[in-house]
Formats: structure tokens, C-alpha cells, sequence
């Protein structure tokens, strides 16, 4: 690439900003408009977004007295209404899994089950998905579907982010799968939690029905003062 002769100036240091501007006020005024419109909108977006949020998030709290006084009719109508009205809020993935719940509790798993696997085929925070999954299981638990159910459960050990939470998914994991008569799956499943998490409180169940399947039961987990 030739260099500039001696003396001479790049374009770009030739050019001038304010003489450019002076000689094309129209397309800077044009440019500038469009920059104004951009954050203007921006702004605009989030703020609805805010007020949305805070709007899903009153509604909520409603559904969750509702439901603790238990009128579980007012209580999910209400949040039937949430999760149409605010569809995208953090609230309404939190309406789908107490709805969910309400429906269960009412034994209304013909209405549970479907909602919750519509919703897991979405794409929600990962402590989200972990409790829809949960939900799930028991719902097809509930059904007479223990390998479905084992298979929910599965997916909700794997979306948790808790190891409490992740021990307790395995466990119930374990018992759908010896349930539908899948041994060697149930095994795995409580292998998992007691490689992982035999220290918590549900190792000493996950013991129990491994050794109730033929399982191997690994030796209890040496504590500090043993060490």
C-alpha cells in the first residue's frame, strides 16, 4: 500500500466534523432524528417493561393470599388470568408453576399436566424449569405414568440448582423408575444422589431402596471428626 506523498494529509485527517455538518444539515438532522427515535423507544420499552413487571408481581402477590386462605377457585382464576395478561414476566413463569400446583391439589391433573408440558418446552430460568419438571412427575405420578413421571423428575434433578433440591428430584426419580419396573434406571438414580449428595439427609432413604433393588450401597460418607 503506497504511503502519502510528503506533505500531503489523509482524507480522514482533511476531514472536518463541523464544516461537514454546516454544508449537510439535512442528513445530519435526519441521522440525528434517527438516533433520538432509537433511544426514545428503548426507553420507552424498558419503562413498559418495568410497569408490567410490577403489575404481574401485585397480581401475584393477590393469587398467593388467595390461595393461602384457601379459596383455591379465586386462586387460580386469578393466576389463569396472570399468565394470560403478563405472558414474559418473571411473575407469570411463577403464576405457571402455583397455578400448576393449585390445579394438583384440586385433582385437576388433566389441566396440570398439559399446562406444565407446554411450559417446559419454553425457555424459563433454569430454577423455574427445575419446579415446573418436579410438578410434572407428581402429576404424572399421580396418573399412573411412572416412567414418564421418572423421566420429569430426571429432568428437574438436572435443572436444579440446589444440591438439596437435586437430591430430593433423584430420590423421587428412583422410585418412579422402580415403580415402571426399571430397575437398572432406578439404580442409576440413586447411585447419582449418593455419589454427589450422601451427605444430605436423603442419602439415608436413597440406601434403603438402592439396597431393596439389589443395589450396590456405598459405605456412608466419613465425617470431619472421623477424619
Amino acid at each position: 500500500m503506497t504511503a502519502p506523498a510528503a506533505g500531503s494529509s489523509s482524507r480522514f485527517e482533511d476531514f472536518d466534523i463541523l464544516d461537514f455538518a454546516r454544508k449537510n444539515q439535512r442528513i445530519v438532522s435526519i441521522v440525528g432524528g434517527a438516533v433520538l427515535v432509537v433511544v426514545a423507544g428503548g426507553w420507552l420499552w424498558m419503562s413498559s417493561a418495568r410497569r408490567k413487571e410490577a403489575a404481574a408481581a401485585q397480581a401475584l402477590g393477590q393469587a398467593r393470599t388467595a390461595a393461602e386462605s384457601g379459596n383455591l377457585p379465586l386462586a387460580a382464576s386469578d393466576l389463569a388470568r396472570l399468565v394470560e395478561r403478563f405472558s414474559g414476566t418473571a411473575s407469570a413463569d411463577q403464576a405457571v408453576i402455583l397455578l400448576s400446583q393449585v390445579r394438583l391439589v384440586q385433582g385437576q391433573r388433566d389441566a396440570a399436566i398439559p399446562a406444565l408440558q407446554e411450559f417446559v418446552r419454553g425457555r424459563h430460568p433454569a430454577y423455574v424449569m427445575a419446579s415446573a419438571y418436579g410438578l410434572l412427575g407428581a402429576g404424572l405420578e399421580d396418573a399412573a405414568k411412572p416412567r414418564e413421571a421418572a423421566e420429569a423428575y430426571r429432568q428437574a434433578a438436572a435443572k436444579a440448582e440446589l444440591d438439596f433440591m437435586k437430591a430430593t428430584y433423584l430420590l423421587d426419580a428412583g422410585r418412579a423408575f422402580a415403580l415402571a419396573g426399571d430397575t437398572a434406571a432406578a439404580r442409576s438414580a440413586y447411585q447419582e444422589l449418593l455419589t454427589n449428595h450422601g451427605a444430605l439427609e436423603q442419602s439415608a432413604e436413597a440406601r434403603v431402596r438402592m439396597s431393596e433393588i439389589g443395589g450396590t450401597v456405598p459405605p456412608m460418607p466419613r465425617t470431619s471428626a472421623e477424619n
